[in-house]
């Protein structure tokens, strides 16, 4: 795959070796002592957000100390990811991740960092139903009729995304690829902006996570074509799947997931491992990321389970990524 040069721009280079400080095992049992910073990989107002605020309130109460939402776009996550890898491995910096980050060394091969060595597994936060929408300037009232208006009108649409690597910007390009269609690629760094620009008709078609776009699609600011996912979602039951539509290699969910530093204390990762699942378990919590467009976990999750969740897709997506790059996709 190659990319353009406004894209290869969101490439970082960093160098130098991962810190080696481990905290002392006296203090272990009085972590957290201090504030913690949760950092995220995009802009503060969409998704993303939302979710970590949400987590940061729950984990304040229950560690008694606080956590602090820290943004850090740019590079899909991995500028975040980098500054949490190259963090003390204390507990007190952690990383609120997408599956983005984990394709860090198919998509953006200059960063040296490791995020399958580098950071390691804390907890599952959330699933995110992704969804395709169109303006309402957009003469056509469904994915196929979309597909078929593109076709007769060849280079004239163009589909947002939240940057380069992305879920959202991986599978729109899967589903371009199955439709025969080829939409002019716009990159933004957060959901809101992109969404703007849809609703003022400077774009046509948008991926993004439902959490982003459910409220302006329940206010009828922007038209959803199908939810990314291989069957329909439950807070948006008249959306359909893209599966049901005829695209099921462009099906699949996103996830966040709490990483902290490689070599972080085993005792300090079970104890925000805690947190997470207690936050997630909080009175009506689910039900209200539910509501937002999240799929929080039914149960409680182990590091060991977010680990084998990242192993299985980082190795589905570096498969296709690979391809693409044998066949010159853009």
């Amino acid at each position: 795959m190659s990319f353009s040069k406004s894209e290869l721009a969101a490439l970082i280079m960093v160098g130098g070796a991962l810190p080696a400080h481990v905290m002392a095992t006296e203090n272990l049992a009085d972590y957290p002592q201090r504030a913690i910073t949760l950092i995220v990989g995009t802009a503060p107002g969409g998704g993303t957000d939302i979710l970590a605020r949400r987590i940061a309130a729950h984990m304040t109460e229950d560690l008694g100390q606080k956590v602090i939402v820290d943004y850090r776009p740019g590079a899909s996550g991995n500028i975040a990811a980098v500054a949490v890898a190259r963090s003390e491995p204390d507990g007190y910096t952690i990383f609120l991740s997408t599956r983005a980050a984990t394709l860090h060394k198919t998509m953006y091969p200059h960063i040296n960092y490791d995020y399958a060595h580098d950071l390691t597994p804390v907890a599952l936060a959330a699933k995110m139903p992704l969804v395709i929408v169109m303006g309402n300037h957009v003469s056509a009232s469904t994915l196929p009729d979309a597909i078929s208006l593109s076709k007769s009108n060849p280079n004239k649409f163009s589909l947002a995304t939240i940057g380069v690597g992305t879920t959202n910007y991986l599978l729109s390009r899967i589903l371009q690829e199955t439709a025969g269609v080829e939409w002019v690629h716009v990159p933004y760094q957060s959901a809101p902006v992109a969404l703007r620009d849809v609703i003022a008709g400077r774009v046509e078609f948008l991926c993004l996570p439902l959490s982003s776009a459910i409220a302006h699609i329940q206010a009828g600011s922007v038209r959803a074509m199908a939810v990314m996912s291989t069957q329909r979602v439950a807070e948006v039951p008249d959306i359909p799947s893209i599966e049901e539509l005829g695209f099921a290699e462009a099906g699949a969910d996103d996830w966040f997931a709490v990483m902290a530093p490689a070599r972080t204390p085993s005792q300090v990762v079970t104890r925000l491992n805690r947190s997470v699942n207690r936050a997630l378990a909080a009175q009506g919590e689910r039900e209200q990321l539910s509501r937002l467009g999240f799929v929080a976990p039914a149960s409680a999750q182990a590091p060991a389970a977010l680990g084998a969740l990242i192993s299985e897709d980082t190795k589905r997506w570096t498969a296709i990524l690979t391809a693409w790059q044998i066949k010159g996709l853009q």
